[in-house]
């Protein structure tokens, strides 16, 4: 969905350009797929940043308290030297506004920073659950965000019982789960949640047994 006003903005920032056709909208549509150096409608990011949003000028360049207020400090910190003025330059440029902006808009979504944003998990939680995801194939990163939605079917298969074995929350012997550790990592389950038929949840496999048993001490309440 579009921002308020954002609609008028890029009519605006592609007028000259031809004005908003197919190829200028197919082009909009893989803004995140832009190679890093190079920016497909010149100077388009440059005029958009600075019809919609505070926390730039086309003077000063970016605002680091704006910045960090609108896509959280872990991804300010991950893209603050692309956001600090080259060295040399008095003002901003269409080249710096594309460089980070277009990194902020990677970074939002990467997996890892959606880790180092989420305030309940431990640091150890938040590197356990890193060293799993770079198992995996990077092409199935993509699919991280949809643990978010509780799908029943584990959206990265396996990920779940590598980030909690690694974690040691699971008694392999008793065939249990170490509740106080699992709160103290990841803050789940929440205090006087009703849990206690979670671990009798089954799945096809043991990777889909961890996921469904620890979706359900997530959301339990």
């Amino acid at each position: 969905a579009l921002l308020d006003h954002e609609g008028e903005a890029i009519k605006k920032c592609v007028e000259r350009y031809g004005g908003l056709n197919s190829d200028t909208a197919e082009r909009l549509e893989r803004f995140k797929e832009w190679s890093e150096g190079y920016e497909e409608i010149p100077c388009f990011t440059q005029c958009y940043l600075g019809e919609m949003f505070d926390f730039y000028n086309n003077r000063t360049g970016f605002d680091s308290e704006g910045v960090e207020k609108a896509f959280g400090s872990p991804v300010y910190n991950a893209c603050h030297k692309k956001l600090e003025l080259p060295y040399g330059a008095s003002q901003s440029s269409c080249t710096h506004a594309y460089e980070g902006f277009h990194c902020l808009t990677l970074m939002e979504s990467h997996p890892f920073m959606v880790i180092e944003g989420m305030t309940n998990l431990s640091p150890a939680a938040k590197n356990a659950m890193k060293d799993c995801l770079q198992q995996f194939d990077e092409v199935e990163w993509s699919r991280f965000q949809a643990f978010g939605n509780f799908p029943v079917v584990e959206p990265i298969p396996c990920f779940t019982q590598c980030f909690l074995d690694k974690l040691n929350l699971f008694d392999h012997r008793t065939r249990r789960w170490r509740l106080p550790g699992m709160q103290q990592k990841l803050g789940v389950p929440a205090k006087g949640a009703k849990y206690g038929t979670c671990h009798r949840q089954i799945g096809a496999n043991p990777c889909a047994n961890y996921y469904k048993q620890f979706t359900c001490y997530v959301m339990a309440v």
